[in-house]
């Protein structure tokens, strides 16, 4: 009986070491949210309209552009780390099942981008950075799903005939047939 009840109490632990793991951080709104490792989708809103994941203790923005990839590290309030710091490379496969490195480079003082094969159609994306000698790696998956045009991730407002290209992160109207945005559900 003893050995089943240490049994019990091992197999307990087991069960709750992930939700002991996660790190909390907040926000500028108070509100703490749980990551459970870098790469993960992240339900922020994307400040310049892409992909963002966590990339401990910052935020990665991906925003694809013809025959590019334009990298954002993000801090506090996703605010934009300067790029004076930063260097790195981005390992792509692309929709053929290619994959390539890329080297990143500075681009205007905010993000930095790698210029893409010509034709290429990116599937995954991990993103290798140095910030003040420390290695930040995140990992985009899935973005070939994402066809141009789609709603952005974190959109909070879509049309309710579901337009396409109606996604917006503040109430408005929508492009398409002009009726008035509703909030996501």
């Amino acid at each position: 009986m003893k050995l089943f009840g240490i049994s019990l109490a091992v197999a307990a632990l087991f069960a709750l070491t992930p939700l002991a793991s996660q790190a909390q951080h907040s926000h500028a709104d108070g509100k703490a949210d749980a990551h459970m490792a870098p790469g993960e989708t992240h339900a922020h809103v994307a400040p310049h309209g892409g992909v963002v994941r966590s990339a401990s203790p910052y935020h990665m923005e991906l925003v694809q552009q013809a025959g590019e990839l334009h990298i954002y590290l993000l801090a506090a309030k996703m605010a934009p780390v300067p790029n004076k710091s930063l260097s790195g490379t981005v390992m792509v496969q692309t929709t053929d099942n290619k994959t390539t490195t890329v080297a990143l480079t500075a681009w205007g003082d905010d993000h930095l981008v790698a210029k893409l094969p010509a034709g290429a159609k990116v599937r995954t994306a991990i993103v290798s950075l140095k910030a003040d000698g420390k290695a930040i790696n995140t990992r985009f998956d899935k973005l070939d799903a994402a066809a141009p045009g789609s709603k952005a991730v974190g959109a909070a407002y879509e049309c309710p005939m579901k337009c396409e290209g109606s996604a917006s992160t503040k109430p408005g109207s929508c492009p398409k047939c002009g009726m008035a945005l509703v909030k996501k559900a």
